[in-house]
């Protein structure tokens, strides 16, 4: 077992398609031929190997070159050898959307699954069929756990800036939409007294205690005053309907909220940054085949406003 351990440490995998070349055409001639080498190099190639499996391997006979007994032994092993590493580094298999049945794992608030509603399933209903999409809460912006172990493909999430993330972490902008401040039917008019005046509903997906409401105000010297934190888009406009409350949202949600709701849409009365909502992806499997489709399809259906 050592000595062949110590064989395999120094022996140059490449001068086995030496060995196969030359076992199959018993000719130096032919075999450095198929293998784009001159009879020069695979003669010198030829003797590394001999050196290194201290065999003779070949031995010139009056037609051909006649292998060794040795070379006998070990040519099936090393010919199924080559066949299962060109097999692994073969290719990859396409991936073929309209015949696929695999299955993508989003990590998703509310309101990011809402968008994947609207257009990333009527897409998939269409293209791929029996694609299958699970639309996962957590509890966690970046949840790498969840990535490492293979829960999760994606995560989508939103953000102002490029945050500092986690290294094995990649983030990617696939929708842009402006901030809007809601109120019921009965305001008629916002600026920054009646802003600052009024108590606010803050969302926080992940129990942040403030957000980038917050933090433009705090640039400007001012704090609002926070009534409720709650976790989910969707659920502010209802809690906004009726009452003296505001609440600070992305604009297409609360466009489609007004259709049902008495609420009236303003713009908020001091800068804010566009709202941003990031795919991120987990390094070491972003770029599987099926992954780089998925992401590619995400980045075409949700232009940026």
């Amino acid at each position: 077992m050592n000595k062949l351990h110590n064989k395999l440490n120094r022996l140059d995998l490449n001068l086995l398609k030496l060995f196969s070349a030359l076992y199959r055409e018993r000719n130096v001639s032919v075999a450095a031929e198929s293998m784009n080498l001159s009879q020069s190099a695979f003669s010198h190639a030829l003797a590394r190997l001999r050196v290194q499996l201290d065999d003779e391997l070949f031995i010139r006979g009056s037609t051909q070159m006649v292998p060794t007994h040795y070379a006998d032994n070990i040519y099936p092993q090393v010919t199924e050898a080559l066949s299962i590493l060109e097999d692994c580094f073969a290719a990859r298999a396409k991936f073929i959307p309209e015949e696929s049945r695999h299955e993508f794992n989003f990590a998703v608030t509310d309101f990011t699954a809402q968008l994947m509603n609207s257009r990333l399933l009527p897409y998939l209903k269409l293209h791929a069929p029996m694609v299958r999409v699970n639309l996962i809460s957590r509890g966690e912006k970046l949840p790498l756990e969840a990535f490492e172990s293979g829960e999760l493909d994606f995560a989508l999430g939103f953000s102002h800036f490029d945050d500092v993330l986690h290294p094995l972490i990649n983030q990617w902008t696939w929708w842009e939409d402006s901030y809007c401040t809601i109120a019921s039917d009965k305001f008629d008019k916002m600026d920054l007294q009646i802003f600052l005046s009024h108590r606010h509903i803050l969302i926080s997906p992940w129990g942040e205690k403030s957000g980038v409401v917050d933090e433009q105000l705090k640039k400007l010297g001012l704090q609002r005053d926070i009534a409720l934190q709650i976790p989910n888009v969707l659920n502010g406009p209802f809690m906004v309907a009726g009452s003296e409350l505001l609440l600070t949202l992305p604009k297409f949600a609360a466009q489609t909220m007004q259709a049902m709701l008495p609420i009236t849409l303003f713009e908020p009365p001091f800068g804010m940054p566009k709202y941003q909502l990031k795919l991120f992806t987990y390094k070491p499997s972003e770029d599987t085949l099926e992954n780089i489709w998925m992401r590619e399809l995400l980045l075409s259906l949700f232009v940026s406003n």
